[in-house]
């Protein structure tokens, strides 16, 4: 075995010897979770080396990261070691059970002192139904995260608010347990939200997505929410929270907002891939009178020549937007298509809600695309019988040229006012 995969080897017997199998519980013995992550971060910070143990293979071995794995019992544990130069600067630990599901995760600095730890307890089908971040001792529980959480009665209690919702949003989910929010989420007459989880499969699209970290997740569809709210004051947004296991339940989706005859759908999201979307291009053709209003991405790319799905898409019911500043100069980062780009809205610095309940600001074109679901949305409001070319018409009226060609009609400096709407 190579020496510099010889410190992981070790420190996988050591998981073995002092971390209990089943230990994804508040049973969490921390003495000994400390001593395995201070022995392991030990043989790397120092260097030191060691002969190789029996039952013991490693699967992976770099020089930022080390993984291995035990025969016997199938559990794994991964280090991934940020370094400056050749210094170690902090070391990552974590740790997997007989199924591959992660379930403890810590980061520890150059000293070996534990910064940050978090703990996944899991249920049936290996659904994740808590994340325990711990204090740097691993003895007190700094927070219990739920990531699918019962929706508050004090919401559902307000059915239905006023007797048309006009706009849904399909996104990562939105935190609905916070009351700002109560008086825009739609809820239908049964008392149940009037959108979906098409992720989870249940009625609860909780602002939640765990791909990248499953113990850091991360959270969009809160943010963007917030600003269809705050624009468009009176709106019932229904909930969507997107399919990212099988993106082909777009069909089933798009049927679910049709039944509910919702006009306006904003999808704040997108890929590079354009079979991830072909169902949904094929679900948003047969359901023409709905009109998706779609952020144009942020890669400092021409989606003309550079396609991102699903904007790129040619849909006669599709708006894409980007983003710009108060001046209406290109925001960084954002992208342009004098085909596939229709309209430049401001959305460098919004104001926003993040999934904590903290007002901050964000920016970029998935905040630019609910500006403009807003206006549309207070424009139905007012004019519940126009069709989607109608809106379009009104848009383009509201949009000023530009002299740089980025997109098809323009740039709408103030989407929040009600000039035109009648």
């Amino acid at each position: 075995m190579k020496k510099k995969a010889q410190p992981s080897v070790y420190l996988a017997w050591m998981l073995l010897m002092l971390f209990p199998i089943k230990a994804i519980s508040l049973n969490l013995n921390e003495l000994l979770v400390k001593e395995t992550i201070f022995r392991g971060c030990d043989v790397i910070t120092s260097q030191k080396s060691f002969e190789k143990l029996d039952s013991w293979q490693l699967t992976q071995v770099g020089t930022h990261q080390i993984k291995a794995t035990n025969l016997k019992k199938k559990i794994s544990i991964e280090i991934k070691i940020a370094r400056l130069k050749s210094k170690v600067r902090s070391i990552n630990f974590r740790f997997f059970d007989q199924r591959d599901k992660p379930f403890f995760d810590a980061r520890v600095d150059k000293r070996c002192r534990i910064l940050r730890a978090r703990l996944i307890e899991r249920g049936n089908k290996n659904k994740v139904l808590k994340i325990i971040s711990l204090d740097n001792e691993l003895k007190n529980i700094i927070e219990i995260y739920d990531p699918n959480p019962p929706v508050p009665f004090t919401l559902l209690k307000n059915i239905i608010r006023s007797p048309t919702t006009f706009t849904a949003i399909i996104d990562t989910g939105i935190n609905y347990t916070l009351p700002v929010f109560y008086q825009n989420i739609a809820v239908d007459r049964s008392g149940n939200l009037l959108g979906f989880d098409f992720w989870d499969n249940d009625n609860f699209p909780f602002d939640n997505d765990p791909r990248s970290n499953p113990f850091y997740p991360r959270h969009h569809g809160t943010a963007v929410f917030s600003v269809i709210s705050s624009e468009a004051p009176k709106s019932n947004i229904a909930v969507y929270r997107f399919p990212a296991d099988d993106m082909c339940k777009f069909k089933e989706l798009i049927d679910h907002i049709a039944k509910n005859k919702i006009r306006v759908v904003n999808l704040s999201m997108g890929s590079k891939s354009r079979d991830e979307w072909r169902c949904f291009e094929k679900a948003a053709l047969n359901h023409s009178n709905i009109l998706f209003i779609v952020s144009a991405g942020n890669d400092q790319s021409n989606i003309d020549v550079n396609p991102l799905y699903p904007a790129s898409l040619l849909l006669e019911n599709m708006i894409v937007v980007t983003s710009s500043d108060l001046l209406g100069r290109l925001g960084r980062g954002s992208n342009i298509g004098l085909s596939s780009v229709d309209f430049m809205i401001p959305a460098e610095r919004v104001k926003v809600i993040d999934h904590r309940g903290v007002k901050t600001v964000s920016g970029g074109t998935s905040y630019a695309a609910p500006r403009l679901t807003a206006l549309v949305t207070r424009y139905l409001e007012k004019n519940s019988g126009k069709s989607i070319q109608d809106i379009k018409q009104f848009l383009i009226s509201r949009a000023i040229p530009t002299t740089k060609k980025t997109t098809k009609y323009g740039w709408i400096p103030d989407p929040s006012d009600n000039f035109g709407i009648e």
